[in-house]
């Protein structure tokens, strides 16, 4: 796994919210015997694991008290695989706002990751 690569890591974030969310902690028998025996479709696995995607999570929610406008960018840009001009249209600003909104945000998590980095 790619430890320091920002944008690979919030790609792997957002399948992981994609992939993860809702999913209980504990898998009953008989759910897992019946999810084994059944055709279903493959779900992308996430390139990361649970802690760190949690703290890219906790990182975001901390950028949004600080900065909300630049959070919800990125998450939805991510979450949603958005392109600057859609991401516009649904924030209601222009695609360059929206695409200098990501890149703001999209710095301040990589240097809260770099922080976090240096500490371990």
């Amino acid at each position: 796994m790619r430890q320091l690569d920002t944008a690979y890591l919030l790609n792997q974030w957002a399948v992981w919210l994609r992939v993860k969310v809702g999913i209980p902690g504990y898998v009953s028998p008989a759910w897992a015997l019946m999810r084994d025996n059944v055709q279903m479709i493959k779900q992308p696995e996430p390139d990361i694991g649970d802690d760190l995607a949690i703290l890219i999570d906790r990182l975001i929610a901390r950028l949004y008290e600080r900065y909300p406008e630049a959070a919800t960018a990125l998450w939805n840009q991510y979450r949603y695989n958005m392109s600057n001009r859609t991401l516009g249209r649904l924030m209601g600003i222009s695609h360059v706002k929206a695409g200098e909104l990501v890149a703001v945000a999209f710095a301040w998590v990589d240097a809260s990751l770099c922080h976090y980095a240096e500490a371990a």
